[in-house]
């Protein structure tokens, strides 16, 4: 019977590139149905659990297991023809040679545990003294957008009530930052360093590109307006290309598919909204999100009205009062609340 895919092996090697976010389409692909298989989803949440507290630190050296076991080997070897240290074999039923290789398994597994023992604190020590030398300078913004620039020469724009956390100088492998918020990249091209955005548990990874990460609880969106950006989680990784826009949902550990780009989602950016025969429900929700303002709609009617309008860099007053005269509607204010009236749309 030919074994189904879930049931073939994968070695650590992708597991690793897949949690890292470096596997391709199709890496990605053949994990994720491997995974279906229940144990295979066990030992991969050991591995993972392993992985994570790595990551964190950076990436791991390459360990030679096999150099590893021919060293334990030759080491038993002599031990074993020297008369100050006897052999004493213990009786088994499948002879010496089995015996033997069941003790030198068991040696080069725990060697394989002391090695990777050592790199941990080998990149733990290492971080630190990175950290200890290489401060960490945060942009932080509440009411107003801010401009800055990396120390790679990368642009940021940080959206209102948002904060980014980056090195004064990026590492010699990576280019890694932190963001709680919503900000807009610009990110200058380097093969070389990889430019990661770090969001929760998601990474956006890019060489160079400019794209918008929105990181607002529990829910994290990318969209991409050139170049082409990978969005990773524990579990996933999804490639977008220009014009393109998915969105990570922690609570489910799941990126919903990709869609068109929503151009309305940079407006803060850009400057820009336009609205094509859109509900008025999906324009509140909309000027929400751009404004930072609360919107209210009196009645469930009112939000089937449809608005086909432009604006530029308007104030939040000024647009709500060009959608009430378009739709002959009423504004009402309730504290720091809007409050649109009036009769309605029908279906």
């Amino acid at each position: 019977m030919m074994a189904t895919e879930s049931q073939l092996p994968i070695d650590d090697a992708l597991l690793g590139k897949f949690l890292a976010g470096e596997a391709s389409l199709t890496e990605t692909d053949r994990v994720r149905r491997w995974l279906t298989n229940p144990a295979n989803q066990r030992e991969f949440d050991r591995f993972s659990r392993i992985w994570t507290t790595a990551e964190a630190l950076g990436r791991p050296a390459s360990i030679n297991t096999d150099a590893a076991w021919q060293r334990v080997r030759s080491k038993m070897n002599g031990a074993a023809e020297s008369p100050a240290n006897p052999v004493i074999r213990p009786l088994d039923s499948a002879g010496p040679k089995r015996s033997r290789w069941v003790v030198y398994s068991r040696m080069a597994a725990m060697l394989t545990l002391a090695l990777l023992a050592g790199v941990s604190v080998w990149r733990l020590t290492r971080s630190t003294e990175s950290l200890q030398q290489t401060p960490l300078l945060s942009a932080a913004t509440t009411t107003t957008t801010r401009r800055l620039t990396l120390p790679d020469g990368s642009e940021v724009l940080l959206n209102r009530n948002s904060r980014l956390t980056y090195p004064a100088t990026f590492a010699d492998s990576s280019r890694d930052i932190a963001l709680t918020g919503e900000a807009f990249f610009e990110v200058a091209h380097d093969a070389r360093h990889p430019f990661r955005v770090r969001a929760g548990r998601a990474v956006v990874r890019v060489l160079g590109t400019s794209f918008n990460v929105r990181a607002l609880g529990d829910s994290i969106q990318v969209a991409v307006r050139t170049g082409r950006v990978q969005l990773s989680t524990p579990r996933q990784a999804v490639v977008l290309m220009p014009n393109q826009q998915a969105t990570y949902l922690d609570p489910v550990d799941t990126i919903r598919r990709t869609v068109p780009l929503d151009a309305n989602r940079l407006a803060y950016q850009t400057g820009r909204l336009s609205f094509t025969n859109t509900s008025l429900a999906e324009v509140v929700q909309t000027l929400r999100e751009v404004y930072g303002t609360t919107i209210r709609l009196d009645n469930p009617a009112v939000g089937r009205c449809r608005l086909t309008a432009d604006f530029g860099a308007e104030s939040i007053d000024v647009v709500l009062a060009v959608v009430s005269e378009t739709l002959s509607l009423t504004i009402k204010r309730e504290g720091d609340a809007y409050v649109l009236t009036g009769a309605g749309c029908g279906v």
